[in-house]
């Protein structure tokens, strides 16, 4: 059993959304972390930073939700599944629940960024977001990949908890792969992408993968393959063995969290101050309305 590792009476966790919002804009990565704790709560204070954390761009949210249809079909297989039918469904609930703003009364609700700081107005980004999910929904069937995913058998099928853990050193990592089989006595993760995602990434995700499956499964390193589907072009990409170097992301794993740890000046409380701000990011940044309030309160005493 691993010794995880705790910041204060906080265990910490290392991801590479998590490594990406810190490089992003450490004051965000505290509001992510640590000033929307509790927010979910009425009254707690910390109502408007949870909102805020929860926002998601329309791609991302995409991206996510044919990522869900994909591992529903994948894992549960039911008869007659239809994925343009279920990504449709999906799309129409969680749109439904942006127009009549039910995050408003409860925050773990769908809320889109473009909408929320009104850069696109509702009928606009509803087409939009149809338009492009029917492309990739395309793709993906169109590509042959789901064709080939329904053929593996379904013992060789591996579940998993999602998001899924592994440890390196006494960090705790997380990772999250659409999907996880066995073929040809190969472990395989397969991720999907909207075609923004940083290659060094996608490498660092392949990985995570090998640790993950050696930690799980004790499946050594060169039986794991990692496949990349673009949706936005339907392209499937691998990487090769050699291009991923197992001991080069531990080594940036721990001096990424080592940065995160040391961002805070005290041993038992995190403090805002020492998070500072990433000014050139505003704009893309889901808190901005909270800094910029918060700016305000300053200026004017």
């Amino acid at each position: 059993m691993n010794e995880e590792l705790t910041w204060g009476e906080t265990e910490f966790s290392w991801s590479l959304s998590r490594d990406h919002l810190f490089s992003f804009c450490p004051r965000a990565y505290f509001y992510h972390y640590y000033g929307a704790a509790g927010g979910f709560e009425f009254g707690s204070g910390t109502e408007l930073l949870y909102r805020l954390k929860k926002l998601q761009k329309l791609e991302l949210w995409l991206t996510a939700l044919c990522t869900a249809v994909l591992r529903g079909f994948f894992y549960e297989n039911p008869e007659n599944f239809n994925f343009r039918l279920a990504a449709r469904r999906n799309f129409r609930r969680g749109m439904r629940s942006v127009s009549l703003r039910e995050w408003r009364a409860d925050p773990q609700q769908l809320n889109l960024f473009e909408l929320y700081y009104g850069l696109e107005e509702i009928n606009a980004l509803t087409e939009r977001g149809a338009q492009l999910l029917n492309t990739w929904i395309d793709q993906l069937i169109e590509s042959g990949l789901t064709d080939y995913l329904g053929k593996i058998p379904y013992l060789e099928r591996k579940t998993f908890s999602f998001p899924a853990a592994a440890y390196v050193g006494k960090i705790k990592t997380w990772l999250a792969p659409a999907v996880i089989w066995q073929e040809d006595g190969r472990l395989k993760f397969l991720t999907l992408n909207n075609g923004r995602t940083d290659p060094v990434r996608l490498h660092h995700a392949a990985a995570l993968h090998k640790i993950y499956a050696f930690n799980k499964l004790r499946i050594a390193p060169e039986r794991v393959v990692t496949l990349n589907f673009d949706l936005t072009c339907g392209e499937t990409t691998g990487i090769s063995a050699a291009a991923v170097n197992v001991s080069e992301l531990i080594a940036y794993v721990k001096a990424s969290a080592a940065g995160m740890l040391a961002a805070a000046t005290g041993r038992d409380t995190v403090s805002e101050a020492d998070f500072p701000r990433s000014p050139g990011n505003c704009p893309e940044c889901r808190f901005r309305k909270y800094c910029e309030t918060a700016t305000e309160n300053v200026e004017n005493g």
